[in-house]
């Protein structure tokens, strides 16, 4: 039962975890480049200089534009700080970025719009779903004020939020920004670094020939060691190698509990040998042989584990059902992991149930029929 339950919660929850994760990340859009200020090398992991000082700059996304098979190329950039309306906090992602940016992610406007090159050297900016509900829960937000890092900026429109915004890593999606103009944050901070360069390709393009060229293009500026060019099938492949390390992490945690589970059986069984030793000795002078003794045995073992199993997959699904209704871990069970704790832990409950097995089965009956 401990076993079966720490398998398909454990595993099912990194699966929920990997699922999360991935849709924030196709969230971005389709037939996307991303440039980060920073070398991420194939097969390599998260550099930590990602989120320290950019030398990308407005001049590159302009080059990038002028390549062929490329349709838009967006700057963006994270301003940080929180937001205030009225006495209502959030603390979303700010991000500056220019309307190529929704030309390229589309988002579901729930009100308003977003901004254009018109107004987009005006303090106006475009709340995300979650954000929107945290600051205005009852009210419409558009046309209203919020306070960013100390300036007042009119709402112009907030974006739909998704049911699977709810999930455990909503608040690194983009349910959970607020937009404000590129062109007006540079007004105030000509200094201000460009954190990330999103390019929108062509369908007819290869990705892997364009992502070359973008690279080609930035090295004429840039040491190669300064920033990578990743497309989404990149991204996930990133996201994937650290999913790999929390399931190794679940795996380890979910054997202990195996184990012990094992452990159980194992003392279940060798107490029911020693205090079942006349029944043994009967049924072996009536003419039972040691291999039926042994199948007996090895049999109520496959019935305990078969028993804690089952138990383990209804406690596994209540606890489940329950975490997706009140928290942000959504917890996904499908028929290969229902499977694999099932194989596992009778597979367990086999291998601890052999010793008492094999020890009933070899009992000598005269001593045996003796024991009181």
């Amino acid at each position: 039962m401990v076993g079966a339950t720490a398998i398909l919660l454990l595993v099912g929850i990194a699966k929920g975890v990997q699922a999360d994760v991935s849709s924030e990340v196709k969230d971005i859009g389709v037939n996307i480049l991303i440039v980060l200020p920073g070398r991420v090398e194939e097969g390599g992991s998260f550099n930590p200089n990602l989120g320290g000082q950019s030398y990308l700059r407005e001049r590159d996304t302009e080059r990038v534009k002028t390549l062929p098979g490329v349709l838009r190329a967006a700057p963006l950039t994270f301003t940080g700080g929180g937001v205030r309306a009225g006495e209502n906090e959030a603390y979303p992602v700010t991000i500056a970025a220019t309307p190529d940016w929704f030309a390229m992610h589309k988002s579901e406007i729930e009100e308003g719009q977003v901004f254009s090159p018109e107004n987009s050297s005006q303090p106006v900016c475009v709340l995300g779903g979650v954000a929107k509900k945290a600051l205005f829960p009852n009210e419409s937000a558009l046309g209203k004020k919020v306070k960013i890092n100390g300036i007042d900026y009119t709402v112009v429109g907030s974006t739909k939020e998704r049911e699977q915004s709810s999930g455990l890593f909503s608040m690194f999606g983009f349910q959970n920004v607020v937009y404000v103009p590129f062109d007006y944050v540079k007004q105030r901070r000509p200094d201000m670094q460009i954190d990330r360069i999103m390019i929108q390709y062509d369908v007819n393009a290869e990705p892997k020939a364009l992502r070359a060229s973008v690279d080609a293009a930035l090295g004429e500026r840039l040491d190669r060691q300064q920033y990578s060019v990743l497309t989404e099938e990149d991204l996930l492949g990133l996201v994937y190698k650290l999913m790999n390390i929390l399931t190794w992490l679940v795996t380890g945690l979910t054997s202990i509990a195996i184990f012990v589970g094992g452990i159980g059986i194992l003392t279940v069984m060798l107490m029911a040998v020693g205090e079942r030793a006349r029944e043994i000795g009967i049924r072996k002078a009536c003419g039972a042989k040691n291999s039926e003794i042994f199948w007996q045995f090895l049999y109520e073992s496959l019935i305990i584990s078969t028993i804690g199993v089952v138990v383990g997959l209804g406690i596994s699904l209540v606890v489940g059902w329950g975490l997706r209704a009140f928290t942000p871990i959504k917890p996904m069970f499908s028929w290969d992991v229902l499977l694999l704790a099932f194989a596992v832990s009778v597979g367990v409950g086999s291998l601890f149930g052999l010793l008492p097995a094999i020890r009933a089965s070899r009992k000598d009956p005269i001593v045996a029929l003796r024991y009181e």
